[in-house]
């Protein structure tokens, strides 16, 4: 299943499976942002989802102007309700792949951000170098980029294993991405790459995936069902609870104290400014 298949199947259900792990990063990304956002601000939240990044852009500064961009139209429907909701303004949405800001024109945005959608599908290995070089088309002289990627997620491993012990024989899914995607100088490299040459930092961060409990943890996991576990039947389906919380309950970073359960995470955050122009 790609990644816009799985975002645009399981829209509704997003939020709750990010648990906090890409929010945690976005509010550390968005507090590293040389050029700091105000009410002049023209905001790319690039393969935006159900809006996070927006969402603490917002909490921040309400007047701010932000486009939320996804390839999944799912998304997008959350993501105006979700504004609505807020009562967000200055507010719009175009359905577009980051590897292709195709009805986006050059020099539009003060700052674009993309929380963990910089390669939206690990079959296309020419897929980040694309997002790169279309984030610096459509920024303005000064703007920031900021891009966000895991390098630890500590909750996979817990899922092959449970793939494991429920169908022994057979090679669990995995996310097949190759390994320099996971590396602060691969992000450094691409963003050089796209344009911003030696504009660029990347900083490693820590985050989290939390619940209130283990069974509300287990159950965010859960949502991973159709990528991981697809073809289970019902009696295995109902062995998944059970078997993941033993998984993760042992999985590295796993943690619990008194208000809530989860698993640490570990993402760079690249931070890059177009050259020319001034501060936005």
């Amino acid at each position: 299943m790609s990644s816009h298949t799985f975002h645009n199947t399981h829209s509704n259900s997003y939020d709750r499976m990010a648990s906090g792990g890409s929010l945690s990063i976005a509010q550390q990304a968005i507090a590293m942002l040389p050029v700091p956002i105000t009410n002049s601000s023209y905001i790319l939240d690039n393969a935006c989802g159900t809006g996070i990044v927006s969402e603490v852009i917002k909490a921040q500064c309400p007047s701010a102007r932000i486009m939320g961009a996804d390839l999944a139209p799912g998304m997008l429907e959350i993501y105006k309700s979700k504004a609505k909701q807020y009562g967000w303004n200055n507010i719009e949405t175009k359905v577009q792949d980051v590897r292709n800001l195709n009805e986006i024109q050059d020099e539009t945005f003060t700052h674009v951000i993309t929380n963990m959608g910089f390669a939206p599908n690990v079959d296309d290995l020419t897929g980040p170098g694309k997002a790169a070089k279309e984030m610096w088309r459509v920024l303005k002289p000064g703007g920031v980029a900021i891009v966000t990627t895991w390098y630890q997620r500590n909750f996979e491993k817990a899922l092959e294993a449970t793939a494991k012990t429920i169908r022994p024989d057979e090679e669990p899914f995995t996310w097949k991405a190759p390994a320099e995607w996971g590396k602060g100088w691969w992000l450094m490299k691409m963003l050089d790459e796209g344009g911003f040459d030696a504009k660029v930092e990347v900083k490693l961060v820590e985050g989290g995936m939390q619940a209130k409990s283990l069974d509300e943890l287990v159950g965010n996991l859960m949502f991973f069902k159709d990528m991981f576990f697809k073809s289970y039947n019902e009696e295995e389906v109902k062995r998944l609870p059970e078997v993941i919380r033993n998984e993760i309950s042992r999985s590295p970073g796993y943690y619990e104290n008194e208000d809530v359960v989860g698993v640490r995470m570990i993402a760079w955050i690249g931070i890059a400014i177009k050259e020319g122009g001034s501060d936005c």
